[in-house]
């Protein structure tokens, strides 16, 4: 079986001695390592400050996901083994950090010094093989205040979080948007590209646009960072109802259940002051906390009537 290959890619170096570590460290681990210095923000006092693991990630996190017992403790060190050789910021300027870069694509992962260790254990359980060159570029990074990996799209006039599915996830639904008039997409495309007030209807209409261009359900969640499920509802609703199936206040179609575990991370968001997560406004309103939980990444859709309802929660507060 051919060993895994694996360029690690450092700024302002890397020494003889880091050269050595680094190829022992992934020797260890049945792979080979080829150590390199990079360009990413260039020299100091603008250097990034990164250490760049580039590797086909998939297959990298699977040779620890696969262990028996000491996977995330395997993991975890070399992680950490990494950081500590940039760790001297009276050396370096600062500490530096560590970026998992997919080698087959646009996917990075971002895994800073203080990244709790349940964490690791949390990337290892997340499934990332939908992500592939037909997907968007990508950062997957920890979201501490939710306690989960969320993708974070790059390209773009928006910043949404996306949650990440979990390893064991089956087959998906394969409906197809019906085929568009002329007026709808010149629609479509005006939400898209000039950027709908809602982030909740700017994604609906992204999803319809890549439907009606042929894509499978399967093709168009791995490009949006959706669940199938939820991909196949917005474009069976768009059949139904059109353009109207966009606004966030819809309420005909197939409607959003969202897990328990968003419903818990949205009655949490919704409990707490606008302030708190940096949105500055006196109090929620319906549509306003609504544009939140997709943008933050807490659910990947809902509609404006279940955020009304998340704030008639007792002690929560709101102007609408």
């Amino acid at each position: 079986m051919s060993r895994l290959q694996v360029r690690v890619l450092l700024d302002t170096g890397p020494s003889d001695g880091e050269i050595a570590d680094i190829e022992a460290l992934f020797d260890q681990l049945g792979m080979d390592a080829a150590a390199e210095g990079h360009s990413y923000g260039g020299p100091p006092p603008s250097s990034a400050f990164l250490i760049v693991v580039n590797v086909p990630l998939v297959e990298f996190l699977d040779t620890f996901a696969v262990r028996t017992g000491d996977g995330v403790t395997v993991f975890r060190r070399l992680a950490l083994s990494l950081l500590g050789m940039r760790a001297d910021a009276r050396r370096w300027g600062r500490p530096h950090g560590l970026r998992l870069e997919d080698s087959h694509g646009g996917l990075n992962v971002l895994l800073p010094g203080d990244l709790p260790e349940h964490a690791y254990a949390g990337l290892l359980a997340v499934d990332l093989s939908g992500f592939d060159r037909s997907s968007p570029p990508a950062n997957v990074e920890w979201h501490h205040r939710s306690q989960r990996w969320l993708a974070y799209p790059t390209v773009g006039r928006r910043r949404v979080g996306r949650r990440l599915p979990d390893r064991r996830r089956g087959p998906g639904p394969t409906p197809g948007v019906r085929q568009l008039r002329g007026e709808e997409v010149q629609h479509l495309w005006s939400l898209v590209e000039d950027g709908a007030r809602s982030v909740i209807t700017w994604q609906r209409a992204q999803i319809v646009l890549w439907s009606g261009s042929g894509w499978s359900i399967a093709a168009v969640a791995r490009q949006a960072l959706m669940s199938e499920h939820r991909v196949a509802a917005i474009v069976e609703n768009f059949n139904a109802d059109g353009m109207a199936s966009l606004a966030v206040d819809y309420t005909g179609g197939r409607r959003v259940s969202l897990r328990p575990d968003e419903l818990d991370a949205a009655r949490a968001i919704a409990s707490s002051p606008p302030a708190e997560v940096g949105v500055p406004e006196p109090a929620w309103t319906a549509r306003c906390l609504a544009d939140f939980l997709v943008a933050d990444g807490a659910v990947e859709d809902i509609e404006l009537d279940a955020a009304g309802a998340l704030l008639r929660q007792p002690s929560v507060a709101t102007t609408g």
